[in-house]
């Protein structure tokens, strides 16, 4: 990449295609992680079972790279955990001479602008892509640098921005206060036993997330009666389906149990639907918690934790002084929103997710793309192997931008 550095942010599933890729063109890049590991969102789900196989969660880039530094890229119809997924692929390829020079961890990109310009300036102007990106990174001591980029690659993924619990997505009164009792990924049961048997509990979410805390809490509540769930649903009658053909069968056995466990199988849970959280307020050693329906009546229960699982969104403001074209209504890229609101309301199952083309990431911001899971904003059927198709077509445009410069440049 001749007129500058190719910045990646991110150093997740995508990320780390998108590094492959660069290198496989020899191109100048900087992969930038926040963590202080590769993949580093994925210790928080560690100890979680992916519900797709390892012939579906590695690329045939990925393979080749692992083949190239002497390693077998693991394969079959087995669902790894996201440890295993990590330790197996991501973190060899992260320590692979094609990256390793260039991956800086524990370097968070707080901010992406175009030196010299503001958002509102050369509106669709050749002028912003002549202007190199400035990007504002913090180190792990609390550092502040400007690096510069010709090109950028937003990979950073959905995981970091957890959603609130109030009813319409904002914080409800108190939350921020609650917030050392409230607990906003899956909890590693096995190893936190200790820290939720004999507790009561409020989960709150309806997701695949929310189901696995389910059922992983009645099989701890199944060993000590002290163990209570109140669980906490939205929808009066969530759309729960379970296909016996479902192709990825462990989310089916997921969905069926999570079924029966808000049918009341479980004397441990107390499952409240239609409901959404009101307030938070101190209670002694508890958090008192009011939970209001549909029709306004409110009740209140006493926990001692509060399991948030509610879903995530992307850092948004990294980009505010870009000139980016965002969906009202999901938060991503406007034309793949489009695109996928178009091809069924967004929805569907995530294995008949493919790539929409390169048009639909195309921004008004020149070379700058949303790329992965933060690409299809508050849409929830991304799949891995729709963030790395859309990495060569990434790619393909640049190249394409690459090849009209160098035509227009003066002989």
């Amino acid at each position: 990449m001749s007129e500058g550095q190719l910045a990646i942010l991110g150093a997740g599933p995508t990320g780390i295609e998108a590094a492959l890729a660069a290198a496989e063109r020899g191109w100048p890049f900087t992969l930038y992680e926040a963590g202080d590991e590769v993949a580093s969102h994925m210790r928080d789900w560690g100890h979680v079972r992916l519900f797709s196989p390892w012939s579906l969660d590695v690329s045939p880039r990925m393979r080749r790279a692992l083949a190239a530094a002497g390693r077998r890229a693991p394969d079959g119809e087995t669902c790894p955990t996201g440890a295993e997924l990590r330790a197996e692929v991501f973190v060899p390829l992260a320590a692979s001479p094609a990256l390793a020079p260039r991956l800086r961890l524990a370097s968070e990109v707080l901010a992406v602008g175009r030196a010299g310009l503001l958002k509102h300036e050369a509106i669709g102007a050749p002028e912003r892509r002549g202007r190199p990106f400035r990007l504002l990174v913090r180190d792990a001591a609390g550092r502040e640098s400007v690096a510069a980029a010709g090109a950028v690659l937003d990979c950073t993924g959905s995981y970091s921005r957890p959603n609130r619990l109030g009813d319409g997505g904002i914080p409800a009164p108190g939350e921020e206060r609650a917030a050392g009792r409230i607990v906003r990924r899956i909890p590693d049961f096995g190893r936190e036993a200790g820290e939720w048997r004999g507790r009561r509990v409020l989960l709150v979410g309806a997701g695949h997330s929310a189901q696995t805390a389910a059922v992983e809490l009645a099989a701890l509540a199944s060993g000590d009666a002290t163990t209570r769930v109140v669980w906490a649903l939205r929808a009066a009658s969530p759309e729960w389906h379970v296909d016996p053909a479902d192709p990825l069968p462990e989310r089916s056995r997921l969905t069926a149990a999570a079924r029966e466990l808000a049918g009341g199988s479980s004397p441990a849970f107390d499952v409240r639907r239609g409901v959404v959280v009101d307030r938070f307020d101190e209670a002694g050693d508890g958090l008192a918690v009011t939970l209001r329906g549909a029709d306004g009546t409110a009740s209140t229960v006493t926990v001692d934790r509060v399991l948030g699982l509610t879903g995530a969104v992307g850092d948004h403001a990294m980009y505010r002084q870009l000139q980016i074209h965002e969906c009202y209504a999901t938060s991503g890229p406007m034309k793949l929103s489009a695109a996928l609101l178009a091809a069924g309301g967004g929805g569907g199952d995530c294995l008949a997710q493919e790539s929409h083309g390169a048009e639909t990431l195309v921004n008004p911001e020149p070379d700058f793309f949303i790329l992965g899971a933060k690409s299809y904003g508050r849409n929830s059927t991304f799949l891995m192997r729709v963030g790395w198709q859309q990495v060569d077509e990434a790619f393909a445009l640049l190249e394409a931008a690459q090849r009209a410069r160098a035509t227009a440049a003066p002989a």
